[in-house]
């Protein structure tokens, strides 16, 4: 390739990086917030002591938590500047790939990548969620990078990187842990079949990937008896198995918004199948080319391997869900959909570009990716002013009633109300009403310091008003039926009920029992 094509490659790169920063960055400017997010915000607001004891009774690893929170030092924590830096991780595998990605694997395999992660509508919400799924990928994508420039050099500087990249990654999310497992796993046995002289300094630095990861073992068994015990996740269906090929080309948001027909997410799906046929054909056409250059050949086997991470992962967790205890969503999947980002980005170098029917491959691939991708963005903006508008209309309706008599009830343990409201009147009692099977949620929402009741009369008499907050979709405790509570009414008079698409909110006031 002469200079001339070199240097107009980066133009291109280093023009779509910026583009796809400011793509990202866009949509971190909006408010609202949903329960895990409220429970991150809340928790890096308190001590570093705190963020330990509870992370350690959570089900997700420390380091998202901590680093984020070394974040606020610097830019605060208001919602905005929390879903910056999940934008941080998005743009930091779009310079990887313009440096390090292209240097390794060449031009068409940045490009290709840089497309992909721009345009594949998950990594919208993965940058504006204040959640650690996008630090996940990150790490994931650093460990298997690593992984391969370990296999070709066994240099100590990059045997180091991998150990202390896949430990970010072990330390950022349980799934992403995973991924690093099969990544080591196939690593291992790449290194059995091909460089078997290496596999003393392999396991040396295995062992010292172990030893790193320790501290946080011994927390282990609590998070796995949590789950145990109870869990929010249910058992995969058939109908599943379908929304696992779809999320990430169309992350599942709040419809009520969108008011969009079932036929608009029919033809999505069509469009979806012609897209996996297309990406097939991708694979098997670059698996078949015939290169002379070894290297090529290797990147070939290199990005079956990354698939196969994928695959392996997965398929591990999808059948420990069906056999014994649920564990897998859809979001759960993201940390490693970096190993699938960049294996088919290495097949799509490999593909032959200038063959006029795969011109029209490319053409059909990059226009119903951008499709997803717009498509998705027009509804998440939506979704976004619908969530500002609901948390708006809820808080209003508090802030005029509440005085230092009322106390705040809530009818649901997964609703934004539940977490949110707590942040917007701190100094205020919050409790939870919750069925009395709640052990895990019990613990789960010390963080909110809102204190699970089992019936309405287990409220201190202190507090004469109730502001009770409920999702009509989303109760798992009480009151049912969207009219009034029969409990309710057993301790108090309800003087005020308006109806927040998709919320009531009640205020209450306390019966004279004299």
């Amino acid at each position: 390739m002469t200079n001339d094509d070199n240097k107009r490659y980066t133009i291109i790169l280093y023009g779509l990086f910026l583009i796809g920063s400011f793509f990202f960055l866009s949509l971190d400017f909006y408010r609202a917030f949903w329960y895990d997010e409220a429970y991150t915000i809340n928790l890096v607001r308190q001590s570093f002591g705190y963020l330990w004891y509870v992370t350690a009774n959570d089900v997700h690893p420390p380091l998202y938590y901590i680093l984020l929170k070394l974040y606020t030092y610097i830019c605060g924590d208001s919602v905005v500047a929390l879903r910056i830096f999940s934008a941080l991780p998005m743009i930091g595998i779009m310079l990887l790939t313009c440096t390090h990605i292209r240097q390794k694997f060449g031009n068409k395999t940045a490009l290709s990548l840089l497309v992909v992660v721009i345009l594949m509508p998950v990594n919208q919400y993965l940058a504006s969620e204040i959640r650690m799924y996008s630090f996940g990928m990150f790490f994931v994508l650093l460990s298997a990078l690593y992984a391969y420039q370990s296999y070709t050099t066994f240099r100590r500087s990059d045997l180091i990187k991998f150990t202390l990249f896949s430990l970010a990654a072990a330390y950022t999310h349980y799934y992403a842990l995973l991924g690093v497992f099969y990544i080591y796993l196939l690593f291992f046995l790449v290194v059995i079949l091909k460089k078997r002289d290496k596999i003393l300094p392999f396991i040396g630095y295995s062992v010292l990937f172990i030893i790193g990861y320790l501290p946080w073992l011994i927390n282990l068994p609590g998070q796995v008896s949590q789950v145990q015990d109870e869990y929010w996740i249910n058992a995969p269906r058939l109908k599943d198995f379908v929304i696992y090929f779809y999320y990430p080309f169309a992350q599942e948001l709040d419809l009520t918004a969108t008011e969009l027909p079932l036929s608009h997410f029919a033809s999505a799906f069509y469009m979806l199948i012609v897209f996996i046929v297309l990406f097939v054909y991708v694979v098997i056409s670059g698996r078949k080319a015939n290169f002379t250059d070894k290297q090529l050949s290797v990147k070939r086997v290199y990005a079956s391997l990354l698939f196969l991470a994928f695959v392996l992962t997965l398929a591990t967790a999808i059948t420990y869900s069906l056999l014994s205890k649920p564990v897998f969503v859809t979001r759960y999947m993201t940390p490693i959909l970096g190993l699938l980002y960049l294996g088919f980005a290495i097949f799509l170098a490999s593909f032959d570009w200038k063959k006029t029917q795969n011109k029209v491959v490319l053409f059909l691939m990059f226009l119903i990716l951008a499709y997803f991708s717009f498509d998705h963005y027009s509804l998440q903006y939506r979704t976004n002013q619908y969530n500002e508008r609901v948390q708006a209309k809820i808080v209003d309706f508090a802030e005029e009633r509440l005085d230092d008599k009322t106390a705040f009830v809530y009818s649901d343990t997964r609703s934004f109300s539940i977490a949110a409201i707590p942040l917007f009147f701190p100094d205020s009692k919050h409790y939870i009403r919750i069925r009395l099977t709640g052990k895990y949620y019990k613990k789960y929402l010390e963080n909110f310091k809102s204190i699970p009741i089992f019936d309405f009369g287990d409220i201190d008499t202190t507090y004469t008003k109730i502001l009770v907050v409920k999702n009509i979709d989303n109760d798992d405790s009480f009151m049912k039926v969207a009219e009034d509570s029969i409990e309710i009414v057993k301790y108090f008079d309800i003087i005020d009920r308006q109806d927040i698409e998709g919320h009531v909110v009640y205020q209450l006031q306390r019966k004279n029992r004299n």
